[in-house]
């Protein structure tokens, strides 16, 4: 069992410094170079799998390291130091887990979302939107701000600082509404009834 420890500590660490070496490129989309290996769920949902390659190199690292000092150090039988290193590695693994690859995964996903996950939401207009072309707008997705290409959906002028509504994705283009609030409405209101009340007084006379 020696030289499997030595084989499996000495596997683990070389993975890790090939890791290092290749993680600045960000190979496989992952994180720093980490594939997170997601799998998808049965309810169809994207979900990070513990067969991630991290996690076993990890494990692995854990068995060696843990049966080496459990033989050389503490001289205990193959069968005893196989079981230790079996738990400790088992340890090592469920940490990396649930506190690297699950934490990285969870950042991927909350700085994902497709462009459906746009229409109603709230926007402030950072270019003006003329009332036939193209401005720009900044909205907030999952804590980050994103600037995108917009239009009016009424041909309306819309001016830099309006707060705006997403009606609609036209390609890359989101198509926008200018947001009225309950005063505005309100004062909307009340200059239709006052242009009634006008319009029937005029009629009397």
């Amino acid at each position: 069992m020696l030289y499997v420890y030595i084989g499996c500590f000495t596997f683990g660490m070389l993975y890790s410094l090939i890791s290092a070496v290749l993680g600045g490129d960000g190979a496989d989309g992952g994180a720093d170079g980490i594939d997170l290996d997601v799998d998808a769920g049965g309810d169809g949902v994207d979900i990070p799998s513990p067969l991630n390659p991290l996690v076993i190199a990890s494990a692995i690292t854990a068995f060696g390291a843990a049966g080496l000092i459990a033989k050389l150090s503490f001289k205990l039988s193959d069968m005893v130091s196989s079981l230790l290193a079996l738990g400790f590695a088992g340890l090592i693994g469920a940490v990396i887990f649930f506190g690297v690859v699950k934490l990285m995964y969870g950042a991927q996903s909350n700085s994902t979302f497709s462009m459906e996950d746009l229409i109603g939401i709230e926007a402030e207009v950072i270019t003006p939107l003329p009332s036939n072309g193209l401005g720009e707008i900044a909205y907030i997705m999952n804590g980050v701000r994103y600037n995108m290409t917009a239009k009016s959906a009424y041909q309306k002028e819309i001016p830099r600082g309006e707060k705006v509504i997403v009606k609609e994705i036209a390609g890359n283009v989101a198509v926008v509404t200018q947001k009225v609030t309950i005063d505005e409405v309100d004062g909307m209101v009340e200059d239709m009834a006052d242009r009634k009340t006008r319009r029937k007084m005029g009629e009397g006379q």
